[in-house]
């Protein structure tokens, strides 16, 4: 198995909660369980290679423009395309099914998921969209 260094799984976690729809409250929340459960230090490592990068906002510029009435998800445009790249998804599937895509091909890739929230937190909500839309044709 092909392993994802630590800071694509942090964005990955990212990429499924932007698919999953998120309020600030609960970007806060992915932030603070990725941070307890990775470790405070790797996980902010994690972030700042990142936010370096342009792939995130950071926790900071998303409550700022929160404020400003803007919502605003952790992940960037180009943090999102990064991810498409990585994991070899057609931007342009149907935003109704990335998740599928993204639970898919993990399964096929061989891409091994190992910072445990990150694994967790992705099977979760690929698990809860599925339950929400049962009857949904999946690709």
């Amino acid at each position: 198995m092909n392993e994802l260094q630590e800071k694509e799984q942090v964005l990955m976690a990212y990429y499924a909660q932007y698919y999953k729809g998120a309020s600030l409250e609960e970007i806060q929340e992915l932030d603070r369980r990725l941070s307890q459960g990775i470790g405070v230090e790797q996980y902010k490592k994690a972030m700042a290679e990142l936010k370096e990068q342009g792939l995130v906002h950071g926790l900071e510029a998303v409550e700022e423009r929160n404020q400003d009435g803007v919502d605003s998800p952790m992940a960037t445009n180009e943090g999102m395309l990064y991810i498409n790249d990585v994991l070899n998804l057609q931007s342009d599937a149907v935003e109704d099914h990335q998740l599928d895509y993204l639970a898919k091909h993990l399964e096929t890739s061989h891409l091994e998921l190992t910072l445990e929230p990150v694994k967790s937190y992705i099977e979760s909500v690929v698990k809860e969209q599925a339950d929400e839309k049962p009857n949904d044709n999946t690709p």
